[in-house]
């Protein structure tokens, strides 16, 4: 992104999920005294950092494209052509936030799987991030759902949908 450009919700909700898959891995290694499980849990959540980040590239180039899209930089002669170009931009720019969502579903489960065996602040913090990734889900899916008013039944509505109440249900009650 140049300096100045706006990044969007999508680019904001990947940050926020690779930050919290950060703390996810740093909570994870803090459990390793008393868990053994802790490598694996810290490594899955570096990974889910690693894709954020990669969503997050991704997401700029959709968000640039669609943009230009609905300013009207589509050429075309015909007013059908041109609305079925704008309606795949949308649509190409939807399927960054379904995995920005999906991505940020399995940080939430995977940060009240490490909150279960952390000790202390480590808990807190892995719980914390689980909480902030579901935020994040909750996000790029209401993107999904903007990019797609059109769409109704799109599949990839239902998989944000999903990966929302995937990351909530792994929520305990008032978190």
């Amino acid at each position: 992104m140049a300096h100045g450009e706006l990044e969007g919700a999508g680019a904001l909700a990947a940050r926020t999920l690779q930050q919290a898959a950060a703390l996810i891995a740093d909570a994870a290694r803090r459990a390793a005294l008393d868990w053994d499980g802790a490598a694996g849990a810290a490594a899955q959540a570096q990974a889910l950092a690693r894709r954020a980040g990669q969503l997050r590239t991704q997401n700029a180039v959709a968000y640039a494209a669609a943009a230009e899209a609905l300013a009207g930089a589509i050429p075309s002669d015909r007013a059908a052509t041109r609305d079925h170009l704008l309606g795949d931009a949308l649509g190409r720019a939807a399927d960054v936030p379904v995995a920005i969502a999906q991505t940020a579903a399995d940080a939430a489960v995977l940060g009240v799987h490490v909150a279960e065996h952390a000790p202390g602040f480590a808990c807190a913090d892995a719980m914390a991030a689980a909480a902030t990734a579901a935020g994040a889900a909750r996000a790029a899916a209401h993107l999904v759902v903007v990019n797609l008013a059109t769409r109704d039944g799109d599949a990839r509505m239902l998989a944000a949908r999903q990966a929302v109440a995937r990351a909530e249900a792994a929520l305990p009650d008032g978190v």
